[in-house]
């Protein structure tokens, strides 16, 4: 894997192709929404869909688009097995919390050990973005980014693939309902702060401290969504 920004977000859109997070034969996001999406300019995003291009996971059509490779992309798909993601009739977010607790400590510790300059740059521009914003659903934008961006830095494979599932369960009604309840000024600056502390401790290259980083942090989500 690169260290450059491009690469790094081209890594990043690799392992969300892999994990089935784009239809596939679908449309990929513009140049413009990813740039927006990573806060980079569009010729970065230019040099990150080169990358997948010259891998053959993205096609190019002239005057339509880019597009998601035909490629078998999610084993078992054709078996008829029901997707777990799109079955999501008794997941609750009480369920949802408790599975992030148990999973994105560890990840968190991944990434402080695999964290490179790219790594933290992107970082902290989504943490910039998410302060400067008061406007909830941009937040939780900024939000869902910098914890997606951490799986990414875990560099490995199986954790892509539920973070994919962990996403889709994250854009629920209940979910939604329960974050909008809770969302406040005071709230959002606590979530900041606890960011803040989960960037700083991948900075550091410390694991132990971005892992007990970001157990208090969703403790916290814990709180704020079930008691209130």
């Amino acid at each position: 894997m690169g260290n450059t920004v491009s690469s790094r977000i081209a890594d990043r859109l690799r392992g969300e192709i892999a994990a089935g997070a784009f239809a596939p034969v679908g449309r990929f996001p513009t140049e413009r929404e990813l740039a927006e999406r990573f806060a980079v300019a569009r010729n970065t995003i230019r040099r990150a869909i080169d990358d997948l291009e010259g891998a053959g996971l993205v096609v190019r059509h002239v005057g339509r688009g880019t597009f998601v490779a035909e490629k078998d992309l999610v084993a078992g798909v054709s078996s008829g097995a029901k997707d777990p993601v799109e079955d999501q009739s008794d997941i609750s977010p009480r369920d949802l919390i408790e599975a992030r607790m148990m999973i994105e400590p560890a990840v968190a510790a991944a990434a402080a050990a695999n964290a490179t300059e790219a790594d933290i740059a992107l970082l902290q521009r989504a943490q910039d973005a998410s302060h400067a914003t008061e406007q909830m659903e941009e937040f939780e934008r900024h939000d869902a980014e910098i914890h997606r961006l951490l799986f990414a830095m875990s560099q490995n494979q199986v954790l892509f693939r539920l973070d994919a599932m962990l996403c889709a369960l994250r854009d629920n009604a209940d979910w939604l309902t329960a974050k909008r309840r809770a969302y406040s000024p005071e709230q959002k600056a606590r979530y900041v702060a606890q960011h803040d502390a989960i960037i700083e401790a991948v900075r550091a290259r410390s694991p132990k401290a971005a892992r007990e980083a970001m157990t208090a942090h969703l403790e916290d989500v814990r709180r704020a969504l079930l008691e209130s």
